[in-house]
Parts: structure tokens; sequence; C-alpha cells
């Protein structure tokens, strides 16, 4: 069995949901196809889920700024794709003012906006109703 026949026969058990529980409990067992998906070493799963609650809480910050005359909130602190280290749980933060000071650091925020963007519409495409919003995006290079 694959991990996607693995997947799907999860969902079909729970009425066509996906809950991540039910595949963390599935998962448990060594023979399961989804077992080395995951951490099972408690200790270096508790460090990475640290790791994530400590992104969580950065991202949670908020600060009101001016913006085109209009206050605007934006996150205090923000990540930069110059700055990632490829060590996805431990990529450094800037102040957010810090990158809006620096040219250099702006426009960098706005080729990672820009890359997002095009992210989300190659995960939402087949939304017909979007057809206008991915123009513009495409259009702004």
């Amino acid at each position: 069995m694959t991990q996607i026949e693995a997947l799907k026969a999860i969902m079909k058990r729970n009425g066509g949901l996906l809950r991540p529980q039910a595949v963390v409990d599935e998962a448990r067992d060594e023979k399961s196809p989804l077992h080395n998906a995951f951490e099972w070493d408690d200790g270096v799963a508790a460090e990475k889920y640290r790791l994530d609650q400590a992104q969580r809480l950065i991202r949670s910050f908020r600060v009101v700024c001016e913006e085109n005359g209009k206050k605007v909130e934006v996150p205090m602190f923000i990540g930069l794709s110059t700055d990632r280290l490829g060590d996805k749980g431990n990529n450094p933060y800037r102040l957010s003012e810090d990158v809006a000071r620096s040219q250099d650091l702006l426009a960098v925020a706005e080729r990672d906006a820009m890359e997002q963007l095009r992210a989300v519409r190659e995960r939402y495409s087949h939304l017909k109703r979007l057809g206008d919003i991915w123009t513009a995006i495409d259009s702004h290079k």
C-alpha cells in the first residue's frame, strides 16, 4: 500500500474526512506506509515542535504603520528568502521596519510576496472565478 492509498483508506473510514490525528494514529504502526513520514524520537520531535511554536510566536506579532495615508497592520517580523539557511525550522527574521527602510531588502520582500502569490495561484488555479486575480498576478513582473 502506498502513502496515498493509506490516506484514502483513512478518509474512507472517517466519512470522507482526513484528520491529522487519524493519520498520526495510523502511522504509529511500523508496518504502515505512513510511518517513515514522521519523527518518532520524542526528543527530536519535541525540539522540532518547539521551533514550530517559536515561528508561530514570531509571526503572531503585528505593528500598525501608515501607508499612503492609511493605517495598516503588518507583521512585526519578516523572513526573507535571501536569509534562509536551508534549515526550515530555524531561519532568521528581520524587523519589518528595517526591511521597509532598505531598498534592497524591500525589493527582496516584494519578490518573495510575488512568489507566494504565484504559489497561491498554483494551489488554487482550478478555481476559475479567480481568473482575473491570476491575470493580475501574471501581469506584475
